[in-house]
C-alpha cells in the first residue's frame, strides 16, 4: 500500500453525556500532541499533518478516548491527501503573503 501524505481536519463531539466538551478536547489534543503529528487546534476542530494512515489511527485514539466517557461520539473529517501537496503552514502563509 503507497503511502499519502494528508493533511485532516477533524472534530469529535461526545453525545448523550453531561460532560464538557472542553474535557474531551483537551483529552484528544493531548493524544494528538503525543502523536507527533504536526497539529494545530483551532475553535472548530483539529488539524493534523502526515502520513494518512498515522493521521486516522490518531483519530480513531481520539474517538476510543471520547467514548470510554460518552455512550456516543459524532465525528467529522475532512482530508486532503496526495503527492507533492504543501502543509499547513506553508498553506496559511501563501494566504496571508498574498493579502500583503
Amino acid at each position: 500500500m503507497e503511502n499519502h501524505n494528508a493533511i485532516v481536519e477533524f472534530s469529535i463531539t461526545p453525545v448523550a453525556t453531561d460532560e464538557h466538551l472542553s474535557k474531551a478536547i483537551a483529552k484528544c489534543t493531548g493524544i494528538v500532541r503525543e502523536s507527533g503529528l504536526d497539529n494545530e487546534l483551532h475553535a472548530m476542530g483539529t488539524i493534523v499533518e502526515g502520513d494518512l494512515d498515522e493521521c486516522l489511527r490518531v483519530i480513531r485514539q481520539c474517538i476510543d478516548a471520547v467514548l470510554a466517557d460518552a455512550p456516543r461520539a459524532s465525528t467529522s473529517v475532512r482530508i486532503d491527501c496526495g503527492k507533492g501537496r504543501s502543509g499547513i503552514t506553508s498553506r496559511v502563509q501563501s494566504v496571508e503573503d498574498k493579502l500583503s
